[in-house]
């Protein structure tokens, strides 16, 4: 008797706190990053995911087609067998250096992570699903490729290796087995995902590398000397491009050492079949990838902007929407975009963030980067007004634009991301199905007991209250905006209602 009394007393003080929360606090100062949205889980995925079929097998992980269990979508699974090879430290930290950079991440062109799951015997990460396989697939089944075709392919690799550049990390492993294709478009033309983050480095700009990393075909000269930064990434792409026109290397051997001899020579051929043929555009973005003096070669940025890309039309084919009244729709919901509830935007940016595929969102993705102008994955506030002078019907003016700017900077960067710019523009209430906002409620309920405590509300949103001296009242709100009966729980039903005044207000 004593311990309901207790848990009852409890909740009347909870209520207390957070009523009072609700009347003091208009808004919440908080940062809604992928660090809240992506989950971090002990349970077995198995809980989670029904195994399809194994797809790939390493001599310490496997890679699986799995379907969510309320959901149906499929997605793939990477085990990595911890008493098989990972037991010292350095390899656990590699992993979790992937994750941690996989998180930061926020970009179409690079694989997306859902979740990770640490048990006692693997560490399993659920990722999306490249059905049509490696590019080296690709190229070894179908190439070489047309000169439009490897521009669509390159504008893609580059839009997400100069994201990367932007926020200092490098690759450093860019090769055709380490980019995927997750779909076809138009003329069969592949959408494709960078993926292996293992060997990827966070650094400072101005830093320079010291590790061997790499693959020998794709590796730049300055790497072998162990003295490179991100510049490496950009020879690798030109190694890329080289292979997907000629379905061979720029330099060949029949071992390393003579394939790094003549990588540190640099020298390449440009003149034998089919390179007679290819147009002087393209061969002169060949050889700014591949100079062999760093601080000569091209970066990410200038590269997209190169002519070979502007004479293929490589923008214009990757975003083609070709859906006006839809583009009206995007810019319509933007403009009236109105942030209600911290519960309501992290249940949509997690539902956004794990149906990447959602018509809605590939689409408000290829707007985005028709508004990117300098296309590093970032909105900036001119960016954005610029953007919407441009596919608006109606006149805008720059102080409704940093309106508009501010209400959709979530993490307070200074920049629009994609799936922020993304959650601004989709129909909502596509969204709003039972069983998606059971997925959505399943994000919250971290022990799957069916209600949402305010110790679960605490361990998602604490760290990224920024007003550190009002966590606790802030907390409070949070809980207090779901739970309507005021009883210490959020349900299911509660949950449902707060989400669904989405398309009401």
């Amino acid at each position: 008797m004593g311990l309901i009394t207790s848990k009852t007393e409890n909740n009347k003080l909870l209520k207390q706190i957070g009523e009072n929360a609700l009347k003091n606090e208009k808004t919440i100062p908080m940062k809604l990053t992928n660090e809240i949205i992506i989950s971090g889980l002990k349970n077995k995925p198995e809980e989670d995911y029904k195994i399809i079929k194994l797809l790939h097998k390493e001599i310490n992980s496997k890679i699986y087609s799995v379907e969510n269990i309320i959901t149906g979508q499929i997605r793939a699974m990477k085990t990595i067998n911890k008493t098989e090879g990972i037991n010292d430290e350095e390899k656990k930290r590699e992993i979790f250096k992937e994750i941690n950079i996989l998180k930061t991440i926020d970009h179409p062109n690079i694989l997306k992570i859902f979740e990770f799951y640490s048990t006692k015997t693997e560490f399993s990460f659920i990722t999306e699903i490249c059905s049509d396989g490696e590019l080296y697939k690709e190229i070894k089944e179908r190439g070489p490729f047309t000169e439009r075709y490897s521009a669509y392919v390159m504008y893609q690799i580059f839009s997400g290796i100069n994201y990367c550049h932007k926020i200092n990390i490098i690759h450093r492993d860019l090769k055709p087995e380490n980019i995927l294709i997750s779909k076809r478009e138009k003329n069969n033309y592949p959408l494709i995902k960078i993926c292996d983050f293992g060997t990827s480095k966070l650094i400072e700009k101005g830093t320079i590398e010291k590790k061997l990393v790499g693959s020998s075909y794709y590796i730049a000269p300055e790497v072998f000397t162990k003295n490179y930064n991100e510049k490496c990434d950009i020879w690798s792409c030109g190694v890329i491009l080289y292979i997907l026109l000629s379905s061979r290397p720029p330099f060949g051997g029949d071992n390393d050492s003579e394939i790094m001899e003549k990588v540190l020579k640099g020298k390449f051929d440009l003149v034998s079949p089919p390179f007679n043929i290819i147009t002087k555009e393209c061969k002169d973005l060949i050889n700014l990838c591949m100079k062999r003096d760093p601080n000569k070669r091209i970066s990410a940025e200038e590269a997209l902007n190169h002519p070979w890309f502007k004479i293929n039309k490589s923008k214009e084919l990757y975003n083609d929407i070709n859906n006006i009244e839809l583009i009206n729709q995007f810019i319509n919901n933007l403009k009236n975009y109105t942030y209600v509830s911290i519960i309501q935007e992290t249940a949509l940016a997690y539902l956004v963030h794990n149906f990447p595929e959602n018509n809605d969102i590939v689409n408000a993705c290829k707007l985005f980067n028709m508004m990117d102008a300098n296309n590093d994955g970032k909105i900036t506030e001119n960016e954005l007004y610029e953007g919407l002078c441009k596919f608006s019907k109606s006149n805008i003016l720059k102080d409704d634009v940093s309106k508009i700017f501010k209400k959709l900077d979530m993490d307070n960067n200074k920049y629009i991301e994609y799936e922020e710019f993304a959650r601004a523009c989709i129909n909502k209430e596509q969204f709003l199905s039972e069983p998606l906002l059971k997925f959505a409620f399943n994000y919250f309920d971290k022990d799957n007991s069916g209600q949402i405590t305010f110790n679960e509300i605490e361990v998602i949103f604490k760290k990224g209250i920024s007003d550190k001296n009002k966590v606790h009242e802030n907390l409070m709100k949070i809980f207090y905006e779901c739970d309507l009966n005021n009883d210490g729980y959020i349900t299911f039903e509660e949950f449902a209602s707060v989400m669904r005044k989405m398309i009401n207000e």
